[in-house]
């Protein structure tokens, strides 16, 4: 019985799964709510918990206050508005280096604008439709992959 409980946890560790008591004794406090459904969790929601507790760990003070601010904020914005954000942190992430770094460019531009500026700008962009923003995204980009 011992020999085949061994051999299930050396397939779940093999699958990259982490047991609970590879966790650091901080990791488990922090994860504590987790631990009854923990063997549960795919290992990639493992892998990435854990991975979150040890960040939490190192944080002074100020941090956790801050990461746990933004998460209340994150959790208070409505489902679709948080998919629309993944969607456009992954369009992000596929972007090259160079495309990355004139994004932030002209959000700091935006973000220099007065707030009366800064609101033109969103009411133009909400009158557009989903295809002419899509133009207007891909013509930016062709500008920018143009540029040397």
């Amino acid at each position: 019985m011992i020999a085949g409980l061994l051999a299930v946890l050396g397939a779940m560790a093999a699958e990259g799964q982490v047991r609970w008591e590879a966790l650091s004794p901080e990791q488990q406090i922090v994860l504590a709510g987790l631990e009854a459904g923990w063997n549960d969790l795919p290992a990639n929601r493992q892998e990435r918990l854990a991975a979150g507790s040890r960040r939490w760990s190192e944080m002074d003070e100020n941090a956790r206050a801050a990461a746990q601010q933004g998460f209340r904020r994150w959790q208070e914005i409505p489902p679709e508005r948080r998919a629309q954000i993944r969607e456009q942190f992954q369009r992000y992430q596929a972007m090259t280096p160079e495309e990355q770094a004139r994004v932030r460019e002209s959000f700091q531009r935006f973000r220099e604008l007065s707030p009366e500026q800064q609101q033109r700008m969103r009411e133009r962009w909400q009158r557009l439709t989903p295809g002419q923003r899509e133009r207007l995204r891909e013509r930016r980009l062709q500008r920018q992959r143009a540029k040397p």
